[in-house]
């Protein structure tokens, strides 16, 4: 499960990369590509940065056939406050961050690697992933609310989407 996970995000990390090399931001004082598995992820930077990708992994679902198939949703966050700290650009802000999430999520397949060694190694399987669904997350108007009461003006999207994949074949 962790090879699909790590060859999802590796994917959509290079292509952000490639795409838009500006998009980054800074973790722990290192400038990184602006998308990050939140699991992964020291508690102290948990609160999440506007214009970056926040990849969060939920439910696992199992598909019987002749090789068990494993579903996995991905839930996307990410948000804009603008730029030039009026926030009266939010909007277009979040639209090019809609456009780059759909964008880095074509085609949808990669290879399935595992990362846990260097160089990572083919693990002759591939995964693929649905089109992600973008919109807000019920109850987000009262945390827009509260965000302007509090002085800020983020808006957020949250974007869904689910990661098929086969379990690597285990020689005997």
């Amino acid at each position: 499960m962790q090879a699909a996970k790590d060859s999802f995000y590796m994917t959509l990390r290079e292509r952000l990369t490639a795409l838009n090399p500006a998009r980054t931001m800074v973790i722990d004082g290192v400038t990184v590509p602006a998308i990050v598995v939140r699991e992964n992820m020291e508690p102290r930077f948990g609160e999440a940065q506007p214009g970056a990708f926040y990849v969060d992994f939920g439910d696992i679902l199992i598909a019987e056939s002749t090789r068990p198939m494993l579903g996995m949703d991905c839930h996307i966050w990410y948000g804009s406050e603008g730029s030039g700290g009026t926030g009266v650009d939010r909007g277009r802000g979040l639209a090019e961050m809609d456009d780059e999430l759909v964008r880095i999520c074509d085609p949808p397949h990669t290879e399935m690697l595992d990362y846990s060694q260097t160089p990572s190694a083919d693990l002759g399987s591939g995964i693929f992933w649905t089109a992600p669904e973008m919109g807000n997350a019920a109850g987000n108007v009262s945390i827009q609310k509260q965000q302007w009461s509090a002085g800020m003006a983020r808006v957020d999207r949250y974007a869904q989407l689910r990661i098929h994949f086969f379990l690597p074949e285990v020689e005997a």
